[in-house]
């Protein structure tokens, strides 16, 4: 297909979060940014592109909604009757996105994410599918549905199994990203079964357990799988990172590839991000010193200390390798360090945290919080910046902290491997270490203490990293391709 001014390339695009309204997680930058890419990277190349987000309206928004317009009340058929719902429309980056509201301020309504599966399951199956119902009542045929993660994955299961004999929808191509994909939507199959959506067959690429959750019902419908990186879309094929699909990612690599997420490089800027103490660029490297000065007073540091600050802004579970951190730490008191840690997470490794930074109280501070601002300065002021991910689909934070000259140590995983240098000195932006364990950790980052005692050599490794371009631009002109072959 060839879009025009007259005939747009339609794409529906559907997400759990999108910044600046919600953000929970990464699926927010990656909602609140790609779309407006998309749309620039299209008006770049001529292509006429017509895209609307679509997002449950969750009552934790963050924006006036004086200014949403309601669009329509929709009905979505079910076993018995119908669930009823409100559309209401913003502008936001010249984008029209919908928001999309259950009658009855259906349970987990009050936030993105409930602790109840089957809350979470009224809201978001019935997103699903109302999200297809709207383009109906718009009469405005999408050629593209691009859905993310499980919450969305059931629009495509629909499309592919009820609606793709519908005139209106017979020429839709969908398009299923994994984010994270351990989050199926387990425990879901009760309201699964109210819309009339019953298991898939069995089969022998999918275990008998995944027939009736919303993401494999999207895998198996979709046709064309996305990881968020190009190593995740190949580790989904093994033991460790398949999650018991291997064998479906094998059977079907042919509709799986991976694109690499970016980051929004107006809001990490160094040079004009309000949260730092001294603005920087890679011309004025000299300045980022007072970031970190800053930092090592805050941390009731000496302001002066010379010795390299370790950084880590995370949550604190075991995907993101909090434990490896916590066991490295003891095994490198030979060195000169200190270290701060913002995050928050599982209560022991809060717990255990404390206990160090009271073991340590020279070397380490834990901020066990969130704070944005924070985070910035981190990234600004730290030399080194932890990451000992056990996986990493795709990874924001080595990115940003790369064009904040603050040197990555991280695990060889997902997009972790895509963005992080590790071949050579000539070459490196970062270090990386292949096994999960606090000894191939704290080997790595035995490598950067020492790399750092040669300041001109590090200098160097500084400014390669912040030359890295891991902007959106790349990763839309690269979904844009997608989309087109997806409807030749």
């Amino acid at each position: 297909m060839t879009a025009s001014r007259d005939n747009p390339l339609k794409v529906l695009f559907l997400a759990s979060e999108a910044d600046p309204f919600y953000k929970v997680g990464g699926l927010g930058d990656y909602a609140g940014s790609l779309p407006a890419a998309l749309a620039a990277a299209a008006n770049k190349s001529g292509q006429s592109l017509d895209i609307r987000v679509g997002l449950p309206f969750h009552q934790a928004i963050n924006v006036d909604q004086s200014k949403f317009i309601k669009v329509t009340d929709l009905k979505v058929p079910k076993k018995k009757g119908s669930a009823k719902g409100s559309v209401f429309m913003h502008t936001h980056n010249g984008l029209p996105y919908y928001f999309i509201r259950r009658a009855g301020r259906a349970g987990g309504f009050s936030s993105v994410y409930s602790a109840s599966p089957l809350q979470d399951a009224r809201k978001y199956i019935f997103f699903s599918l109302a999200s297809l119902e709207l383009t109906r009542l718009l009469d405005w045929q999408p050629d593209i549905i691009h859905a993310n993660d499980w919450h969305t994955a059931v629009s495509v299961y629909y499309l592919q199994h009820t609606l793709c004999q519908q005139p209106f929808f017979s020429r839709t191509r969908s398009l299923l990203v994994i984010h994270n994909l351990p989050f199926m939507g387990a425990g879901t199959g009760e309201v699964l079964d109210e819309f009339g959506i019953p298991p898939l067959p069995p089969t022998d690429s999918l275990p008998s357990w995944s027939l009736h959750f919303p993401l494999i019902l999207g895998l198996q419908s979709a046709d064309h799988i996305t990881a968020v990186s190009p190593t995740y879309a190949e580790e989904l094929k093994e033991e460790e990172f398949g999650n018991g699909l291997k064998d479906f990612f094998r059977q079907n690599e042919y509709r799986t590839s991976g694109i690499l997420n970016g980051i929004d490089t107006h809001l990490w800027n160094p040079l004009q991000d309000t949260s730092l103490t001294r603005n920087f660029s890679a011309e004025d490297l000299e300045s980022r010193k007072a970031n970190k000065s800053a930092l090592l007073e805050l941390a009731g540091f000496d302001p002066q200390d010379k010795r390299p600050l370790l950084v880590a802004v995370t949550r604190l579970d075991i995907q993101k390798g909090t434990d490896l951190l916590i066991a490295a730490i003891p095994q490198l008191t030979d060195l000169d360090w200190n270290m701060i840690v913002l995050g928050t997470g599982d209560p022991n490794y809060e717990k255990t945290l404390l206990g160090l930074q009271t073991r340590y109280p020279d070397r380490l501070r834990a901020f066990l919080e969130f704070n944005a601002a924070l985070s910035h300065q981190l990234y600004a002021g730290g030399d080194i910046f932890l990451m000992p991910s056990r996986y990493e689909p795709c990874g924001l934070s080595q990115m940003i902290a790369m064009r904040y000259g603050c040197i990555p140590v991280a695990r060889s995983v997902g997009g972790l491997r895509d963005t992080i240098d590790d071949v050579s000195d000539e070459t490196r932006t970062g270090y990386l270490f292949e096994e999960a364990s606090p000894e191939a950790f704290g080997a790595a980052l035995r490598k950067a203490l020492q790399a750092y005692n040669d300041q001109g050599q590090w200098r160097r490794f500084q400014l390669r990293a912040m030359a890295q371009d891991f902007s959106w631009e790349n990763s839309a002109e690269r979904y844009l391709q997608l989309y087109q072959e997806l409807l030749t």
